[in-house]
């Protein structure tokens, strides 16, 4: 039985019994603790030409990856060693929240004031899409007051933020990014609410990011409004390791959230094709010499895995070919679904993209050859 949460995924409870479906038993007993190392392709990704433009556009953003990673500056809002999962309270998630509020707020309120009407008409796009990108920067503004008034004199203040685009297509493309990891974080963290009210307000926010991600990647940047039928959920460290890139110095007052800085990760090339090979920059852990490590690929609820090879001090990696959307991915020390909880991420993420063409299957339930002779 898939549990009901862990760190850095959420699953949804299962159908009473007698409820399943074939194809969900199917999915119940291929995906369980030990899941595959390679997939058959079967179905392919988001329009190509919008992965592109996002895609190159986020590797200019980044420093020719896409990898989002802490930087260099000692923050005092991580740790070394995060909290334990059982110990975060709901506190430490709207803080965390409000964390993540500030930085969308500072980069919707930068980047229009860098760019006017007529920037984003010399770009190209039509009024209304600096229009609609002023409604989003309101909304974040107002996460910013409602957290702040729910936290009270335990709010987070604002931090140092270093925003590297030079263009409204930079502009747009790094929006998609911080409201798809504002959406994984969201999703993530609801399993750790216990207050009913506050999971309330949590889902409410949820849903605004997800419009919101749904209308830049569709409306703006001519891709999909979705990934599949599932969304993806990340953990704090994981989350932390993409949205620390943009965060510089935070006041010393503010209280130490329960995240740690991961080790970094970068794919090349940082625009990699489904089904095809990369190469993989990352240290690998001295704990880890003699472990088979593994690159994850999160999109959706179930995780995937492709084996990480050696050869001569360099790595490389498969990327499976069945992969829609925007997928997260990171090293792992096994190809099991506890390898992907928050606390065992052996790198930080890297944020994929791959085109959804309207004309292929998107249902995100493809079922692989397994054993289980009772389905």
């Amino acid at each position: 039985m898939w549990p009901s949460s862990l760190v850095g995924f959420y699953y949804p409870p299962l159908p009473p019994t007698g409820m399943f479906s074939k194809s969900y038993k199917r999915i119940l007993c291929c995906y369980g603790d030990e899941l595959p190392s390679t997939r058959p392709t079967t179905f392919s990704s988001r329009d190509l030409s919008f992965t592109m433009l996002f895609s190159t556009i986020l590797s200019a953003v980044s420093g020719a990856s896409l990898v989002f990673a802490a930087p260099s500056i000692q923050k005092r809002q991580s740790n070394e060693t995060a909290a334990p999962a059982n110990s975060i309270n709901d506190t430490q998630v709207l803080q965390f929240a409000l964390t993540l509020e500030l930085l969308e707020d500072a980069f919707y309120s930068e980047g229009l004031q860098r760019f006017d009407a007529a920037a984003f008409r010399d770009a190209g796009y039509p009024d209304w899409v600096r229009g609609r990108f002023e409604q989003i920067r309101e909304h974040e503004n107002t996460h910013v007051e409602f957290l702040r008034g729910a936290l009270g004199s335990e709010a987070v203040q604002p931090c140092e933020y270093n925003f590297t685009f030079t263009s409204p297509e930079e502009f747009a493309a790094t929006s998609l990014n911080l409201e798809v990891v504002g959406q994984a974080a969201y999703t993530g963290a609801a399993a750790f609410i216990s207050d009913k009210n506050t999971l309330e307000v949590a889902a409410n926010i949820l849903s605004v990011e997800a419009s919101q991600s749904a209308w830049v990647a569709s409306a703006v940047l001519k891709g999909s409004a979705w990934s599949g039928p599932f969304e993806t959920a990340l953990g704090f460290n994981g989350v932390w390791s993409l949205a620390s890139q943009f965060i510089g110095r935070c006041p010393e007052s503010n209280p130490q959230l329960p995240v740690k800085n991961l080790p970094t990760l970068a794919f090349e090339p940082a625009v990699p094709a489904a089904g095809t090979n990369v190469t993989l920059d990352f240290t690998r852990p001295a704990e880890y010499n003699n472990t088979q490590l593994y690159v994850a690929y999160l999109n959706g609820i179930i995780p995937r895995f492709t084996a990480v090879e050696e050869s001569e001090g360099k790595f490389t990696a498969y990327v499976p070919g069945d992969l829609q959307g925007i997928a997260f991915a990171a090293v792992v020390a096994n190809n099991t679904r506890a390898a992907t909880t928050d606390e065992n991420l052996i790198t930080g993420l890297v944020v994929l993209d791959f085109p959804v063409p309207a004309n292929v299957n998107n249902n995100g339930t493809t079922v692989f050859p397994c054993s289980c002779n009772t389905i």
